[in-house]
């Protein structure tokens, strides 16, 4: 056999062979390409709360965004942490308790005697969460950290706050300058910028000023708790708002299934609020007025948290509130 020959039946045995692998005839489509199965996507492991937890919130004063940043004592953005609250979440029993730690309590903050809230300043969220644990022996799980801005931000995203003023308050407004606001007594719906000068304002309570301002800031706490638990239909629109203007270590979707079956059982949920020793004096070492550091009575405020008791008559709120 010739050359060319050869290779004629080469071609031919090879259209042959292709032929009998295809199926079809020369004149057919070609078959579709074997399509890989798509990659799916990673499963997002929601931790389910199952025991009682604590979250540790902060309402931060850091003048990043306002306009007290180009003064020098607030240029270097740092803040205090002038509201600090321990919140404890009870999955099994949907019980609830907001504890107010005074900022104004005695700690040694790196080998010095400050406020507590000055740890924040110096070590962040870290460093003031030890503080934390170091008085009422409870570590927080989470952490929930908002600013001016975000706070602003935070309250307008949710629809505004219901709160019942009992003395009107008058700050700047800080974020965008300019004007005085005034929040009037009696209950209405705050934004976000009259829900800062509310949870702000302290002078206006004469004595135990900031006692009495942690009355108001746990208020609007468990204002926004209820509303989330009575707009069943919008609970993501809250999970949502959180995730998104508070600084956070908790995941959103752990939040949000957390927040959804409180939701759920919204007829079982009980809130509980109160707060940890606040009275105080002058402490001449350091020419300061500091809130005593009572360790006893904060166990004996955990206790009562965990126990499901009255937190008020363990530490009573402050009992006059001036004439507005």
């Amino acid at each position: 056999m010739t050359k060319m020959k050869k290779l004629l039946a080469g071609v031919f045995c090879l259209a042959a062979l292709c032929f009998a692998l295809t199926g079809c005839s020369s004149s057919a489509p070609a078959a579709e390409e074997e399509k890989l199965p798509e990659a799916e996507e990673p499963t997002v492991e929601i931790q389910k709360e199952t025991e009682p937890f604590y979250v540790l919130v902060v309402g931060n004063d850091s003048r990043t965004g306002t306009v007290d940043i180009s003064k020098q004592m607030f240029a270097d953005g740092l803040g205090r942490s002038d509201t600090i609250m321990l919140v404890r979440v009870d999955p099994v029993t949907y019980d609830i308790c907001i504890i107010t730690i005074p900022r104004d309590t005695a700690a040694d903050v790196n080998g010095q005697t400050q406020k507590i809230n000055d740890a924040y300043r110096q070590g962040g969220i870290s460093a003031l969460a030890d503080q934390v644990t170091q008085l009422t022996g409870v570590t927080p799980k989470y952490y929930l950290d908002l600013g001016f801005v975000t706070f602003e931000d935070f309250i307008d995203a949710c629809g505004g706050v219901d709160v019942n003023v009992p003395v009107a308050v008058t700050l700047q407004d800080i974020v965008a300058g300019g004007d005085q606001i005034t929040v009037g007594t009696g209950e209405q719906t705050l934004d976000g910028v009259q829900a800062l000068v509310f949870t702000r304002a302290r002078h206006e309570y004469g004595d135990n000023v900031d006692a009495c301002r942690q009355i108001q800031d746990r208020q609007v706490v468990e204002s926004l708790i209820n509303k989330v638990l009575s707009d069943t239909g919008n609970t993501s629109t809250y999970t949502k708002a959180l995730s998104e203007f508070a600084d956070t270590d908790w995941d959103g979707a752990s939040m949000a299934a957390l927040v959804e079956d409180f939701v759920a059982h919204s007829d079982q949920v009980v809130i509980r609020s109160g707060t940890g020793p606040y009275a105080g004096d002058i402490d001449p070492a350091v020419d300061m007025w500091l809130a005593y550091r009572d360790e006893a009575t904060w166990a004996s405020v955990i206790e009562v948290a965990e126990n499901g008791g009255d937190l008020n008559a363990v530490v009573p709120l402050p009992e006059v509130y001036p004439a507005a």
